[in-house]
């Protein structure tokens, strides 16, 4: 009962130091921006040659070959670099969630848009941290040769994936909120990446498919230009039953479905004289095509309470066999 207690004591004490932590940890991030904007701020005010390093070396990236790198220039460096992170990610959140949410434009635009632009600031990031610390983009002109090298034996498939997802990017086959088929594997498009895009098959796994294998194999997007789906419900009814009545049951029941779009109008096929009955498709049109599985459920749950009703009978498979004496 002793240890019982204690353990009890012990998990509260460990809850509470956890809340308190969370409390911090979201307090720290709130003001953080104004921490770091203002000691940035006093540096610059006691050394603003600093500014003017950093706007020198963006417009020339020259000078003397082989610069040291010293210790202050490190430390600007390091701290403009923490407060560009740290004013991208919030900048990006605000984007987001404030400014293209307010616009009526396509999902899959507001995601082009914003990564664009992260990685546009990152890049442009890189250069001021390159600019502070005095490195000069000639003088880098050795490791861009090496790692062209690089690139030319063992890094085509990163360049492929990386090329694939700009095009991804720029001509939107895919975006994010599409049902999509890609080479057999099924899913919502959760992410799409500069290298990878992120599947969620309706298992809720995960799945990155590399942008190349997107632009070069088969893909089939159920909501590429609008959220319309066919949705099909195969019935199958024992010969001998009035097909007329069947055809306006079924009709009857999908146009009272609202789901359903009234143009254009649900229609019934005879698709087959098949061994143990007729078989036919009952075709709809929806306006959501991501519930068309719950929709063909109802429908069918509807047409087996119909069809006992009206007496119209399914037939289970069924052979005659005829003996010889």
């Amino acid at each position: 009962m002793l240890k019982e207690k204690t353990k009890q004591a012990a998990a509260a004490v460990r809850g509470q130091v956890r809340d308190k932590m969370a409390k911090a940890a979201k307090l720290t991030n709130k003001y953080l921006l104004f921490v770091i904007a203002a000691i940035l701020g006093l540096y610059i005010y006691f050394y603003p040659e600093m500014l003017t390093k950093m706007w020198t070396g963006l417009r020339s990236y020259s000078g003397e070959a082989g610069t040291n790198i010293t210790f202050e220039a490190l430390f600007q460096a390091t701290l403009f670099f923490l407060c560009a992170t740290y004013i991208v990610r919030r900048f990006k959140k605000i984007l987001e969630n404030y400014l293209l949410a307010k616009l009526k434009m396509d999902t899959g635009i507001k995601h082009t848009i914003i990564t664009l632009m992260n990685y546009g600031i990152w890049i442009f990031i890189a250069l001021v941290t390159l600019s502070i610390l005095g490195i000069q983009l000639k003088n880098l002109a050795i490791l861009f040769g090496a790692l062209s090298v690089g690139i030319g034996f063992g890094l085509q498939n990163i360049v492929n994936n990386f090329v694939s997802g700009i095009i991804i990017l720029f001509e939107r086959p895919i975006k994010e909120g599409d049902w999509v088929v890609i080479n057999d594997l099924e899913g919502i498009v959760r992410h799409v990446r500069i290298r990878a895009t992120e599947l969620e098959t309706f298992d809720n796994a995960s799945i990155l498919i590399p942008n190349a294998d997107i632009l070069s194999g088969k893909v089939v997007n159920w909501t590429h230009a609008n959220l319309n789906g066919r949705v099909v419900v195969p019935v199958s009814v024992a010969y001998g039953t009035d097909l007329e009545k069947v055809r306006y049951v079924l009709t009857d029941i999908a146009k009272a479905d609202p789901r359903l779009l009234a143009d254009p109008a649900p229609y019934v096929w005879i698709t087959k004289f098949a061994d143990s009955g007729i078989e036919l498709e009952l075709r709809g049109v929806t306006g959501d095509v991501m519930s068309k599985g719950a929709i063909r459920s109802d429908l069918m749950i509807q047409i087996s309470k119909v069809f006992e009703a009206e007496g119209i009978e399914i037939p289970f498979p069924q052979q005659v066999v005829y003996l010889k004496k």
